[in-house]
């Protein structure tokens, strides 16, 4: 199995404020290993600067501790961040880079350990709400849009969140049972022939021993894609003599599993790599309408491309695209095909149309 940190260890393009943000997340989280922190003592005898500014983060989480992570904050970090850089106190100026680095910790704590059990009324998402609801002894994981994350189990296995997704974890002596309640997520799953690694998606039940896979959960559509190994999707309470049951599937690698409501199964062969692609911050498209392709873009980023004529939508767009950029998108449209992107809506979507 990969090292599980390879997919999201610093470089040198992060700040050592963003460096230390991620360390204090990091040990804080509840699978934190003793591997993460002897690569902490590392990074820390690197210079004197970690050290201040680990000391730093460690200032801001104790004068921060009983502040809500919500709007507000971020609101004030907004405000931080518009102050002049050549203000005359200079407990300003300090207080300004902390707030600069203090949404790098937040998006760090919410990316590598389970979010606080929030009273229901804090969100209006019925998925979320659910969640909250569970014991305190099922973490949950989640990701905002735009975002991904790396989870490390305590078994060993290895989670990858993409963007806007939510996934609650409930591991006992005899089982790992673990439910996608929204998003996509790539497992990697350490081998126990003792514990069944089951994972529950809108009711159908994907398990697996040792492999590689993701799950999908669209709407009421599940998509199941084996990268590598075996792994069984079956129906949740359904048995060989229910009535009308779904047929119970085991893929083989380079296999895409459909589920649709409680239509039967439909099996693909699919390129694995273009799936999965969003892990490295890309998205492959090859001959996809631009209608499905937009969707697709549009989950990553708050803001949206909308297809303003209804016939570009089948116009057949190839390509490799960063994640998280809708106007680099439609730039990249616009240089390559007949495509039009000057017009946004009032709230500050881009229109696409047919270039004249």
């Amino acid at each position: 199995m990969n090292d599980p940190h390879s997919m999201s260890a610093l470089n040198a393009n992060n700040s050592v404020e963003e460096q230390a943000a991620y360390w204090f997340a990091r040990l804080r989280a509840d699978n934190a290993s003793k591997g993460d922190q002897r690569r902490f003592k590392v990074w820390l005898e690197e210079s004197p600067r970690h050290a201040e500014a680990y000391a730093l983060q460690e200032e801001v989480w104790t004068a921060m501790q009983d502040s809500a992570v919500d709007d507000d904050i971020l609101a004030m970090r907004q405000t931080a961040l518009a102050m002049p850089a050549a203000a005359n106190n200079n407990d300003w100026l300090k207080y300004g880079a902390i707030a600069a680095t203090l949404l790098v910790l937040v998006v760090s704590m919410v990316m590598l350990k389970p979010f606080e059990h929030w009273n229901s009324s804090d969100s209006n998402d019925p998925v979320e709400q659910l969640a909250q609801a569970e014991p305190q002894s099922s973490p949950i994981y989640k990701t905002a849009i735009g975002q991904r994350s790396t989870v490390n189990l305590p078994d060993g296995s290895v989670v990858e969140l993409n963007t806007d997704s939510l996934i609650q974890i409930n591991f006992s002596d005899e089982r790992r049972d673990l439910i996608l309640l929204r998003g996509e997520v790539l497992f990697d799953v350490a081998k126990d022939a003792n514990r069944p690694f089951v994972v529950e998606a809108d009711g159908k039940l994907i398990t697996a021993i040792g492999t590689s896979f993701a799950v999908r959960r669209a709407d009421d559509e599940i998509r199941v894609t084996l990268i590598e190994g075996i792994v069984t999707v079956d129906e949740q309470g359904s048995g060989d003599s229910t009535p009308g049951a779904v047929s119970k599937k085991q893929l083989r690698p380079g296999e895409q599993l459909v589920a649709l409501g409680d239509q039967p199964f439909r099996v693909n062969m699919i390129n694995t790599d273009t799936v999965t692609s969003w892990k490295d911050g890309r998205l492959i498209f090859d001959n996809e309408p631009l209608g499905m392709i937009v969707q697709e873009v549009n989950r990553y980023s708050t803001r949206k491309l909308v297809v303003g004529d209804p016939t570009l939508s089948d116009m057949r767009v190839s390509g490799i695209f960063q994640v998280g950029s809708v106007d680099s998108f439609a730039a990249a449209l616009e240089a390559s095909f007949p495509v039009a992107n000057s017009a946004q809506s009032d709230e500050g979507d881009i229109i696409l149309s047919w270039k004249e």
